[in-house]
């Protein structure tokens, strides 16, 4: 069990964003089936290192003090299920309900690879993918801008199937081609962020490996180099990281995951001079 720290309070003009990642909602079940495709080594997985591990209260957690923290807006970027199956992604939509409802209207989401496990569970991710950000576009339309407050979200979905060793992410010729083009356009909000489960780089600051990086994350990056985004916030490493803009001229922040390693971010925005202050947040173990 853990309790919430003490949350700095933010000044007035700023715009604070909720970002958490990687919850992994697995159900404990077994199905003969999952002998037949990758479904076994993610239940294999979730079961000898991250059962009992896994906090699933911290959700709640955050939800309690929701207001205390004095949110605007929540970015869950990924990694909601084990496997990406139907019944996994309706227990992490019951779960988030109660967040949902508080965060309202300002609650984004978008997949990580174990959402989109393996291609005969894409119409499960598609519904919760909807559900979860209250029907304002398609799975199928990402990469998407949307904008809250201050802030213009570009939403990424590099997950994809692939092959039992890897757990990378790719983006499709087009979808590279709609997002040079949203890219390139003037940003819609005083701060452009990119929401997307797989990082540019690990919470060293390196480059991740051939087995889990985006493919073709070299463009994104040249992207952001050039001012196109101010900064990234991924999932997928469960350490939590923060890259300040030094190096690549954009922040990178990680969240980490929630439920394993018991963290999350907080990124305030300064509406009038779109300056950002990012910060980890982990809860206390009882």
């Amino acid at each position: 069990m853990n309790t919430f720290p003490i949350v700095p309070p933010k000044n007035p003009g700023v715009f604070r964003i909720l970002h958490f990642s990687d919850i992994h909602t697995g159900l404990k079940d077994w199905k003969w089936r999952y002998l037949l495709d990758k479904r076994f080594f993610g239940r294999l997985n979730q079961f000898a290192t991250r059962q009992r591990k896994l906090s699933l209260e911290n959700i709640a957690l955050l939800t309690e003090h929701y207001a205390d923290m004095q949110v605007d807006a929540a970015l869950c970027t990924g990694d909601l299920t084990s496997i990406g199956s139907q019944e996994e992604f309706q227990h992490a939509e019951e779960i988030l309900a109660p967040l949902r409802q508080k965060a309202g209207e300002n609650f984004l989401y978008v997949p990580g690879n174990h959402d989109a496990y393996i291609p005969q569970n894409h119409p499960a991710l598609a519904e919760a993918f909807k559900n979860l950000n209250q029907g304002r576009c398609e799975l199928t339309d990402l990469p998407q801008s949307v904008t809250i407050g201050p802030v213009e979200f570009i939403l990424l979905n590099p997950a994809r199937p692939c092959a039992i060793w890897l757990s990378t992410g790719a983006l499709s010729a087009d979808g590279w081609n709609k997002l040079d083009y949203i890219l390139s356009l003037p940003a819609r909000a005083r701060v452009r962020v990119v929401a997307t489960h797989f990082p540019l780089s690990n919470h060293t600051g390196h480059a991740l490996s051939w087995r889990t990086k985006l493919e073709n994350g070299e463009h994104l990056l040249e992207h952001g180099r050039k001012g196109a985004f101010q900064a990234i916030l991924s999932g997928h490493v469960h350490l939590p990281f923060i890259l300040p803009p030094d190096k690549e001229g954009f922040w990178q922040i990680g969240a980490g995951s929630l439920t394993l390693r018991d963290s999350f971010s907080l990124i305030d925005i300064d509406s009038a001079t779109g300056a950002i202050t990012p910060q980890i947040i982990k809860l206390n173990p009882l």
